[in-house]
């Protein structure tokens, strides 16, 4: 596993590789996207598109997957995209991996919390893989003051 980047685009979180992965492994071809809702036991997924049979889509460090929002031929649960909640902690999972088939990376993950900022904007606090909050699946406190 490496390390999927997690970003606002236009208020909507949005999904890719750090640069650094890129430089090292090049633009993986993603299959499928999860995103979870791991603030509750058992986790919920919450939505998901899967691309039909072979197919991938690159994903650039400069670019990204916008959440809700999958390709014309994927299979999507659920087909719209229920709203985010601020508070919570959700795990994203891009499945899929370089292009050099000795690279034996087969997704990208990363968690994070959707927070509200003080003047009232939505914001992505994002989970470090080395922190208490990535095992315990839980939002730091700070990050819930509003």
């Amino acid at each position: 596993m490496a390390y999927a980047e997690v970003q606002l685009k236009n208020g909507t979180p949005c999904f890719s590789i750090s640069e650094k992965e890129e430089a090292r492994n090049g633009v993986p071809q993603i299959s499928a996207v999860v995103l979870t809702d791991v603030s509750v036991k058992p986790a919920v997924k919450v939505w998901s598109f899967l691309l039909p049979g072979a197919a991938t889509i690159p994903v650039h460090a400069k670019s990204c997957l916008l959440y809700g929002v999958a390709p014309a031929t994927a299979e999507v649960k659920p087909p719209k995209a229920p709203p985010l909640k601020t508070g919570r902690m959700y795990d994203v999972f891009l499945n899929g991996g370089p292009a050099d088939p000795s690279d034996p990376t087969r997704g990208y993950v990363g968690k994070f919390c959707l927070i509200t900022g003080i003047s009232g904007e939505r914001k992505i606090l994002r989970i470090d893989s080395d922190s208490q909050a990535w095992i315990d699946e839980i939002c730091p406190e700070h990050s819930l003051i509003r």
